[in-house]
């Protein structure tokens, strides 16, 4: 699992400048990764769309997206935990430790900590 290292990145077809560009994506977007051709790496992203980006547009930024609806985020890692939080699916956030089942996630640019999250609630946080 990795990131994407910069704002405004064409996700692409094929590994080649001139490829279709199948959509654009910012910093932070987390990616599976499962080729690497020469400067370009093939992914997987959460809603299972595969594509091309640069190498150097990726970061090795642990991050997570969202993919359940209204999810609580908790000030521990347990459900016995009070909510201080609610995120919405598609959302990313980092991830800065596991515990269990659980996730603790982060505003990707400020770095400032939010909760925890479960984990079948995040892709890319394994």
């Amino acid at each position: 699992m990795k990131s994407i290292g910069k704002d405004a990145v064409n996700v692409r077809k094929a590994p080649k400048l001139d490829s279709e560009v199948l959509y654009e994506t910012h910093i932070g977007y987390p990616i599976e990764i499962d080729k690497t051709q020469g400067d370009w790496v093939r992914f997987k992203d959460w809603q299972g769309t595969v594509g091309w980006v640069h190498k150097p547009l990726v970061s090795d930024v642990r991050t997570a997206v969202v993919v359940g609806d209204d999810v609580n985020v908790r000030k521990g890692p347990g459900s016995e935990h009070a909510v201080v939080k609610k995120v919405a699916k598609g959302e990313v956030y980092k991830v800065t430790g596991h515990k269990g089942e659980w996730v603790k996630i982060a505003y990707y640019i400020e770095g400032e900590e939010i909760g925890w999250v479960r984990k079948d609630m995040l892709w890319g946080s394994q």
